[in-house]
This record gives C-alpha cells, sequence and structure tokens, in this order.
C-alpha cells in the first residue's frame, strides 16, 4: 500500500515536557512509520508570553492513512496525552500539527496543509530542516534550508539532541 512521508511537528511546555514529547511519538507509531527525528528545540513562548518555554520537534511519518483520518487520529492522540487547549498558543502538554502531507496542498475547514505558519516560526521550521532541508514548500516554492535562512523570528533559546525522544 503507498506510504505518504508526512512531517508532524510536536511541542510541549506543561509538565515534563521531554515525557510529554516521548508519549506523543509513541502514539504517533501506532499510525505509522517513524522514518526520523528531528532535535529538540526550547524556544521561548510565542503569542501569549505568561508561560514556560516549548519544547518542540518534528518527526517524519510514513503513513497510508488520508489527511483527514490522519488528523483524527492526531486529535484522539492530544485528547488522551490531554492537549489542554485553554488559551490560543498558551500552555499545553501536547501539540501536534500535520506541517507537510507530501507535496500536497490541502485546504478543508479544519485542516490546512502545508501548515499556514510554517514559514513564519523556527520553532516549527528549524526541526523540519532537521529532517529534509531540501524539501520544496509546495505553496512557497522554496526548499526549507532557503525558508529557514529567510526567517527573521528568533524564538530558540536551545538546541537539544533527538537522542532525548527515544
Amino acid at each position: 500500500m503507498y506510504q505518504t512521508e508526512t512531517i508532524i511537528a510536536l511541542g510541549s511546555n506543561l509538565g515534563n515536557a521531554i515525557f510529554n514529547l516521548r508519549c506523543a511519538v509513541r502514539e504517533l507509531e501506532y499510525i505509522g512509520n517513524i522514518k526520523k527525528f528531528a532535535n529538540i528545540y526550547i524556544s521561548s513562548p510565542y503569542g501569549y508570553k505568561s508561560q514556560s518555554n516549548f519544547f518542540n520537534t518534528a518527526i517524519k511519518l510514513l503513513t497510508n492513512q488520508q489527511p483527514l483520518e490522519l488528523i483524527n487520529n492526531i486529535y484522539e492522540i492530544e485528547k488522551k496525552l490531554k492537549k489542554n487547549k485553554k488559551i490560543i498558543n498558551g500552555p499545553r502538554n501536547i501539540d501536534l500539527d500535520i506541517i507537510f502531507f507530501g507535496k500536497q496542498i490541502f485546504n478543508k475547514k479544519n485542516l490546512i496543509i502545508p501548515h499556514p505558519r510554517v514559514a513564519e516560526r523556527d520553532f516549527v521550521l528549524y526541526p523540519v530542516l532537521d529532517i529534509d532541508p531540501f524539501f520544496r514548500h509546495p505553496v512557497e516554492k522554496k526548499s526549507i534550508k532557503v525558508l529557514s535562512k529567510e526567517l527573521q523570528n528568533k524564538y530558540i533559546i536551545k538546541r537539544l539532541s533527538y537522542r532525548n525522544l527515544i
């Protein structure tokens, strides 16, 4: 069966963030085959400032699920791990986003792929850069490497090895 290379971003800033990321990775293994891990980036909060720093990473997942099935499974993982989305861009145990689904462009009410803000946020773009620097953004028509060089904001404070996840 055909499998799509999908990039999923993970973030956490409540409780033991690395443990939360590990739990999410274990759950994602049930919906696909993880092929690559990004490093973990500690970043200052985006948007809502009165919260702890975030721990962000990304994975490359091979899946035979279609985008809507995948996002529904991701919502179930977030629910199981108690996402806690009370404040927009606020603190949460886990946040999972589909960043890229192959080279597909997908636009439905509850899901936009590629993620509409990937090129604006270093804490999302740098983990993707770890995974596939030469991947071309299907809308921007630029590689991840080029987009990362054009990026203006700097939220990242520190980088940790992806080995903290496995």
